[in-house]
């Protein structure tokens, strides 16, 4: 885990040219836009759960009932 996150430092300081106030607004840009994103489909109820097991149970459910009515509409 920590090797990504020097990874993602590394990669936000050469974006900014090695400017470390531009590569934090990068960053934090890109935090707050993936928060938008995933409040957007909380919103929507793509995720609902009160716990991360709770939710990879539903995900795995509600995808493999997808799929299966995908395949049957083939």
């Amino acid at each position: 885990m920590e090797r990504a996150v020097d990874e993602m430092e590394q990669a936000y300081l050469e974006a900014a040219d090695g400017d470390a106030r531009d590569a934090l607004r990068r960053a934090l840009g890109d935090a707050l836009q993936e928060l938008a994103t995933m409040s957007g489909q909380v919103s929507r109820g793509y995720v609902r759960a009160s716990r991360p097991a709770d939710l990879a149970r539903k995900l795995g459910r509600e995808r493999r009932d997808r799929d299966a009515a995908r395949a049957a509409g083939r």
